[in-house]
């Protein structure tokens, strides 16, 4: 069996010479989002031969997605605290710590985050959605200077979703 070193364990290489990945909290790459949330991408498409994307959301009261479709990938939410209320088609129902929401590809949906702050991971397959976070949010180290809460601009994502090119259709 082959390894490599991965922090002070060696961990198997898996088919096509892909690493395992040990992520612990804080662990991947933040961006400041929204209402002022936290968004990690904690894996990639590249880190995962194309078949899953993951990030965490450290969510803020009030954040939300506008109702969107994905042309090109199935989405999991999976809410560790808080209360997140999902729209999905014509049913809307508050999902609170413990829930898992699955989208298949081509289903209208949006959120809203209905508590203080909540915990939610979602996945992608297969991956490159989590592209949209990188390249939307803004590097934490802008902090108070980063154009989030009042400030931020669904029509900027708009424009983010167009130039990856990931398939997304708004909703009114």
């Amino acid at each position: 069996m082959t390894t490599a070193p991965y922090g002070r364990e060696e961990l198997p290489f898996g088919e096509d010479g892909v690493l395992p990945a040990v992520l612990k909290p804080g662990d991947g790459v933040q961006r400041l989002w929204g209402k002022g949330s936290l968004v990690t991408v904690k894996l990639t498409a590249e880190q995962t031969r194309g078949a899953m994307g993951m990030t965490h959301f450290a969510a803020k009261l009030g954040e939300r997605s506008p109702s969107h479709i994905h042309t090109l990938e199935d989405e999991i939410f999976m809410i560790g605290s808080g209360g997140v209320r999902a729209t999905v088609g014509d049913r809307t129902e508050l999902l609170e710590g413990g829930s898992v929401l699955f989208l298949p590809r081509g289903i209208p949906h949006s959120y809203l985050v209905e508590s203080e702050t909540a915990d939610l991971y979602v996945l992608t397959c297969p991956g490159g959605f989590e592209r949209f976070f990188l390249e939307g949010g803004y590097p934490v180290h802008m902090g108070a200077d980063a154009p989030v809460g009042d400030r931020w601009s669904v029509e900027r994502t708009h424009e983010v979703a167009e130039k990856l090119g990931l398939g997304i259709t708004w909703g009114t």
